[in-house]
């Protein structure tokens, strides 16, 4: 006497690929998760750089004599000694400044605003955008 199981174990071709299937669409949405990701980080990249050049300008300026020539005169839109900086890959930045001599009715404190500008396109999660980044720093000159 045999006994035959009248049932049959284990998964048809159609389950198989139902379940492929669903693994596939899973994955693809794991690989736009880590392309956002990428996008973000250089995102983070290039903010970080302005950022550092910007504070970098503010700390050469309080590195400056008071009685430098910088501070006497007014400008607008003038290049900052260095730029444009090339970072290895965050791209190319352009620092410009703006200064005020006398801010306000203040003899001798000047008003600096730095505009720290990417020279191209950088990377941002929706998208390549200008990266731009101003602060403002004063100096007093005696």
């Amino acid at each position: 006497m045999q006994n035959h199981m009248s049932d049959e174990s284990g998964f048809s071709l159609v389950e198989l690929l139902v379940a492929v299937f669903i693994l596939a669409i899973g994955l693809l949405g794991m690989a736009e998760l880590q392309v956002t990701a990428i996008k973000a980080n250089a995102q983070s990249s290039s903010i970080s750089v302005a950022n550092a050049l910007a504070q970098k300008a503010v700390e050469d300026i309080a590195a400056m004599s008071a009685d430098e020539a910088i501070f006497s005169t007014a400008v607008t839109d003038a290049t900052w000694a260095g730029s444009p900086f090339t970072v290895d890959g965050a791209g190319v930045y352009n620092v410009t400044y703006d200064l005020e001599p006398n801010f306000g009715t203040v003899t001798g404190l000047s008003r600096i605003t730095l505009h720290v500008r990417s020279a191209g396109l950088v990377s941002n999660v929706l998208g390549n955008s200008m990266r731009a980044v101003d602060v403002i720093t004063f100096k007093r000159s005696f």
